[in-house]
């Protein structure tokens, strides 16, 4: 059956007009018919007066239905244009960011895959962006600060775009445009280039007349002949790391080179899932000599994985790639319950036995609350369970200084003692020294590889090491290669160092054993050749 023709919304009380109103306006003549036949079988012809009182009755009686009807139907379109307003409001926020109102990641990916199926000879390019340093503004300046920017943000880049174009909002900071009908490469890049200079080239204002300089990152992806969502929007994300590690503030897009390293990332990632469960990891340990008297007092424990076709892999190799899947949670797991056990064997067959073993915490472990759980779960009991030693670079300190502070008080609560890693190359200050919950700290390469020959480096490194000794902080020295270096460290009263004049990193404990019996510790001879410095973990 038709819609009533006087309807425009088509709304729930369409129905009951359409079934109600043509039998209302037609009753009286049923009614009149009804009445004159009654007549005809009973008393023979109606009279006029019967007839007219008979429609008087059907009017009246259609007069009230129709007005209940009328009611009712308007009711009923009340009640649906709520429910109408309601389911869109739910598909609105299912779809849309509710702090800039821009689509969310399922709406881009659904509007990227029907842009894929229909794109023909045109391009179709995905623009995968987010702030650099942004996490420092929420840091610094406070959550609501942080959405000001981001609110911000949103409306440059709907300016900055096509109005045809798609932008959303993915989380955090990390946004994305969907460009259709490309004629080439060329218009995506003059796009992105808008995107960069419409953010960085202006300053965004909060607060009291406060500002901020933000610079974005962009990363490109074009879609060739394959018409998979995903896959472009992960060569996206691997030219926006590119554009990061080209300097931030610029875009860069995504080529064959880009493809390669991106095969070889997945490929890695999943080794690298199985590097744990299958025994793939190891650690070596590189021994830390006490100056005043040679001993050796710990270790520092490096993570190396022995990959099945690779060989022997340094960190550098895969714990950035780690770092950004979340893996380095799990192998933060592996390396903290090896480096429990290496204790509880050598403090149950060396006699009186004081070694330490030192290990890295990574911004995802200090940040993840099975941290303290992976630590006490295989502390083992005794001397040995006060041997461990968490370290942590002073810049991701000082990033995260509230969870990292209470992560760390906690830790040092179950009897683990806490260093700075790297110490003088970030941004602490002695305020930020005496407030952390430290034991240890350890001088950065960069100033100890100075010493004997650059006298600022020297003198950072006896400011380093005065400052500590008067809080009762231990200095230790990293990167040692050299016989100057050792003395100019002794000269300066400095605690303790490591190097390879001192000993290199060895897979054989044993020989860290052997070196930690003997007194004094024999430096061992750099290689002639330069041994670039380690990354650890």
């Amino acid at each position: 059956m038709s819609r009533w023709p006087w309807s425009v919304r088509h709304l729930a009380g369409d129905d009951v007009r359409t079934r109600v109103v043509p039998w209302a306006v037609v009753s009286p003549l049923v009614v009149v018919g009804v009445v004159a036949l009654v007549q005809v079988a009973l008393a023979g012809e109606p009279t006029l007066s019967v007839l007219l009182t008979a429609l008087a009755g059907g009017v009246v009686a259609a007069t009230l239905l129709l007005v209940l009807a009328l009611q009712s139907a308007a009711r009923l379109d009340v009640e649906g244009r709520d429910r109408q307003e309601a389911l869109e409001a739910a598909m609105r926020q299912a779809l849309h960011d509710p702090l800039t109102d821009l689509g969310n990641r399922q709406l881009f990916t659904d509007r990227l895959q029907h842009a894929l199926a229909r794109r023909g000879s045109k391009a179709c390019a995905v623009l995968y962006l987010d702030l650099d340093g942004f996490k420092t503004v929420n840091d610094t300046h406070g959550h609501g600060v942080g959405d000001t920017v981001l609110v911000e943000v949103s409306h440059r880049l709907r300016a900055a775009v096509r109005p045809e174009d798609t932008v959303a909002r993915f989380g955090g900071d990390e946004f994305a445009v969907l460009c259709e009908d490309l004629s080439d490469e060329l218009n995506a890049s003059r796009i992105a280039d808008r995107v960069v200079s419409s953010i960085a080239n202006h300053p965004i204002e909060f607060g009291d007349g406060r500002k901020l300089t933000i610079t974005p990152s962009v990363g490109i992806a074009l879609a060739r002949d394959e018409a998979d969502a995903s896959k472009l929007l992960r060569r996206a994300d691997a030219a926006l790391y590119r554009a990061k590690e080209s300097g931030k503030a610029r875009s860069e897009l995504f080529d064959e080179r880009m493809q390669a390293q991106a095969v070889d990332a997945l490929q890695t990632e999943d080794d690298l899932a199985l590097a744990v469960s299958q025994g793939q990891l190891r650690l070596h340990y590189q021994p830390i000599i006490d100056l005043r008297d040679g001993h050796v007092q710990g270790v520092e424990a490096l993570l190396r994985w022995q990959h099945p076709r690779r060989g022997l892999l340094q960190p550098s190799d895969f714990v950035p790639l780690a770092e950004r899947s979340g893996l380095i949670v799990d192998i933060g797991k592996w390396v903290i319950a090896e480096a429990w056990r290496q204790l509880e064997e050598w403090y149950s067959t060396i006699e009186d036995c004081h070694l330490t073993i030192a290990v890295n915490v990574s911004r995802r472990q200090l940040a993840n609350a099975e941290l303290l759980d992976a630590v006490a779960t295989n502390q083992p009991t005794g001397p040995a369970g006060s041997a461990l030693l968490v370290e942590v670079s002073e810049d991701l300190l000082v990033a995260d200084a509230n969870a990292g502070f209470s992560t760390l008080h906690a830790l040092r609560m179950m009897g683990v003692r806490v260093a700075v890693d790297d110490f003088g190359a970030g941004v602490s200050s002695l305020k930020h020294l005496q407030t952390m919950p430290i034991d240890h700290v350890k001088v950065d390469r960069h100033f100890i590889a100075g010493l004997g020959r650059r006298r600022q480096d020297e003198a950072v490194v006896a400011g380093i090491i005065g400052m500590a000794k008067s809080m009762g902080v231990g200095v230790v020295a990293e990167g040692v290669e050299s016989h100057e270096q050792l003395d100019a460290l002794r000269r300066l009263g400095c605690d303790s160092a490591q190097g390879f004049l001192l000993g290199r990193p060895n897979a054989e404990v044993g020989a860290v054993i052997d070196l930690a019996g003997s007194r004094p510790a024999t430096p061992v001879q750099p290689a002639d050749e330069h041994v670039p410095a380690t990354v650890v973990l």
